[in-house]
């Protein structure tokens, strides 16, 4: 048990063990793993063409289509260099998220994400790192220097983009059921800026 008096499900999923890349080419960092009633990232979902989590569908299906995976998976997904991991990995209702949200947005000052070394060793190590939503950019503005401790309209261009000239790091909205219609340029914005830096 720890900070939120639930096991967090990157540990219950064995994320470190079973499913992060011997080489880590891209961090994605998302907000938090949902509800405690919440399917998790790393779940394996029946079927990828009906996967209820929203984020994984939106990911696997486009990069798959993009072809930087060979299987639209999570297996795929990790043989690519890909992790998922979160801001807040607690799982926690959505009107606390909404509240944390409403404040990174506002002043970068969301209480659960002002210390978030849990995610310190896979920023140093990602050779890029796709920070997506509002709590994401304000974990990493907490975390590194690298990335500017700014406030950011994250639907708004120059988003989906890098940060800033010749950064490694990609910003850009969570995909989630309302941007759908986004998710391929979303996702298409991404592979141009993967493949500048991976090529």
């Amino acid at each position: 048990m720890n900070c939120c008096n639930h096991p967090h499900p990157y540990d219950h999923f064995d994320v470190q063990g079973r499913w992060r890349p011997s080489q880590l080419r891209c961090l994605i960092i998302g907000e938090n793993p949902g509800s405690p009633e919440s399917v998790y990232f790393y779940d394996p979902p029946e079927s990828y063409e009906r996967d209820p989590v929203k984020v994984r569908r939106g990911l696997i299906s486009n990069l798959f289509e993009l072809r930087l995976l060979h299987a639209p998976t999570l297996e795929g997904f990790r043989e690519a260099g890909f992790l998922f991991d979160h801001a807040i990995r607690c799982p926690l209702p959505k009107e606390t998220i909404d509240k944390e949200r409403g404040t990174a947005r506002r002043s970068l000052n969301a209480a659960r994400v002002q210390e978030p070394e849990h995610l310190r060793q896979a920023v140093d190590r990602a050779h890029i790192v796709w920070v997506m939503g509002h709590l994401a950019c304000n974990a990493v503005a907490n975390l590194t220097d690298e990335f500017p401790r700014i406030t950011r309209q994250i639907t708004h261009s120059p988003y989906p983009g890098e940060d800033k000239p010749n950064s490694r790091f990609f910003v850009s909205a969570y995909l989630t059921r309302w941007n759908v219609q986004y998710w391929p340029n979303i996702c298409a914005a991404f592979a141009k800026f993967a493949r500048l830096r991976w090529d």
